[in-house]
C-alpha cells in the first residue's frame, strides 16, 4: 500500500520483486531473445492494457504492442499467463490469430 502522496513506479517496484536489474520495456531489442512471457494477473489488465477500465475497447502500451509485434514478426515464441492473453488478441487480431483464456465450464 502507497503512502500518502506516493507515486508508484512499476519499474522500482519489479525490481524490487526480482531483486535484479529490471530495465524498461521500450528497450527491448527482441534479437536479443528467444522468447518473451507476459505474466498475467490485474497488471495485465491495467498496466499492460486499457482492459480493466476499457474492457474489449481496450488500448495496449506501446511498447507492450511493439514487443508482441516484434516477436511475431520474428517467430519467436510469446508466452501469455492468466488474462495476458488479451494482449495478443488486440495486437495481432488483425492476423487472425487464436488465443485461449481459460474456459468456461467448472472441472
Amino acid at each position: 500500500e502507497p503512502m500518502a502522496g506516493e507515486k508508484r513506479n512499476v519499474l522500482v517496484e519489479s525490481a524490487r520483486i526480482v531483486r535484479g536489474d529490471v530495465k524498461p520495456l521500450d528497450t527491448l531489442d527482441v534479437s536479443d531473445f528467444s522468447a518473451v512471457i507476459f505474466p498475467g494477473g490485474f497488471g495485465a489488465a491495467k498496466n499492460l492494457s486499457s482492459f480493466a477500465v476499457d474492457g474489449a475497447d481496450l488500448k495496449v502500451q506501446a511498447d507492450v504492442r511493439a514487443a508482441i509485434e516484434g516477436f511475431h514478426a520474428a517467430k519467436k515464441p510469446i508466452g501469455l499467463c492468466c488474462i495476458s492473453p488479451i494482449l495478443a488478441a488486440a495486437v495481432l487480431g488483425k492476423n487472425k490469430v487464436s488465443v485461449t483464456v481459460g474456459h468456461d465450464t467448472e472441472e
